[in-house]
């Protein structure tokens, strides 16, 4: 059985992986000349990889929103992966209403 020590560094591995995965998307939406196209792929990218969620209804312990959904989809099946997928579809779509209205909210910020 894993000790808190290894799921410490199972979610370090995960984030800085995560974060080399982002930084090629990053670069390659660049290329993209419509620029509120290339910040909501990025920001549906982050939200996807990066919102945790109960391993379990009754543990403590957390993992990435879209792992709980596949897996509660293979080993539960039925409805049992909507747990997971209502928080990581809530911050999809807060993700992409930011991405959308950065201009607005940075003009908000600058006056």
């Amino acid at each position: 059985m894993l000790d808190i020590y290894d799921y410490i560094i199972g979610w370090a591995i995960y984030i800085a992986c995560g974060i080399v995965c982002y930084t090629i998307f990053h670069r390659f939406t660049g290329l993209i000349r419509f620029k509120p196209l290339a910040h909501s792929l990025r920001a549906i990218l982050l939200a996807v990889m990066f919102t945790p969620w109960y391993v379990s209804p009754d543990s403590n312990l957390l993992a990435p929103a879209l792992m709980v959904v596949l897996l509660d989809m293979v080993t539960e099946g039925g409805t049992a992966f909507v747990r997971a997928l209502v928080p990581l579809s809530m911050s999809v779509i807060g993700a992409v209403f930011i991405a959308l209205f950065m201009r607005v909210i940075r003009r908000l910020v600058r006056n």
